[in-house]
């Protein structure tokens, strides 16, 4: 890039022409359309400068300059460097106009017993059913009544992750029915389930609406939306 700079005196040195530093912000700005407002305004004030000192010399001493560019850059970077180096120590040194102020907080609270504690937990837990949160849901036998599903074909659905069973007492699973399309899992569920892996977590995540899918995960699988389901679910849990 070539920008023609005119001289003006200033104190016995080469100031930039502000009409020649707008040409070279626009040349730059065309042909370095990612560099912000912030860079492409220093740039350009270093390569007007450049310019500046260049119009200066002679025909002969541009064409030496002109064929030794790699050390010209050399040159320039340090400059650039140093100076930046200079600015940063001197915003280090100014001195502080007014003393540190020193602030504590309150602190914790005292401690209190375990019963205490589990009674103050208690007045914010609140206990919610299975169903209030996971829909309806059913056992092995009244899939089997409502769907035809063989309990030994449930079995191996949920080996598989094809469908999610949800815990309820200490040992018995229930399944959302939501999960199920004509008395078969959803397409894609286990995809879903091998990147997330905690069927609770999963069921939570695939019931409740995601704002990149515009609706909830269960309902895009639904729709045939598998690849974008898993990209979410890469997102957020893998």
């Amino acid at each position: 890039m070539v920008a023609t700079v005119r001289r003006v005196q200033a104190k016995g040195r080469a100031a930039v022409d502000p009409a020649a530093l707008a040409d070279v912000l626009k040349v730059l700005a065309r042909h370095n359309p990612g560099l912000s407002k912030t860079a492409l305004e220093a740039t350009g004030k270093v390569m007007a400068v450049v310019s500046a000192a260049a119009s200066r010399l002679s025909i002969e001493q541009q064409r030496r300059v002109a064929g030794r560019d790699n050390e010209l850059a050399r040159a320039v970077e340090a400059v650039v460097e140093g100076l930046a180096i200079g600015v940063g120590r001197k915003l280090m040194e100014l001195p502080i106009e007014k003393p540190v102020e020193i602030s504590q907080g309150s602190g914790l609270a005292s401690a209190v017993d375990l019963d205490e504690g589990r009674r103050r937990l208690a007045e914010f837990a609140t206990p919610v059913r299975l169903e209030d949160w996971a829909g309806p849901v059913a056992g092995p036998g009244d899939i089997e009544r409502i769907f035809g599903t063989k309990r030994s074909t449930l079995h191996e659905w949920q080996k598989r992750g094809a469908v999610i069973g949800l815990l309820k007492g200490e040992r018995k699973h229930v399944f959302p029915l939501a999960q199920f399309v004509d008395g078969r899992p959803v397409e894609g569920m286990p995809q879903v389930t091998r990147i997330i892996g905690q069927p609770r977590v999963a069921w939570q995540w695939l019931t409740q609406t995601k704002p990149s899918l515009g609706e909830k995960p269960l309902d895009a699988l639904r729709n045939g939306r598998l690849d974008e389901v898993l990209d979410a679910a890469s997102r957020d849990f893998g």
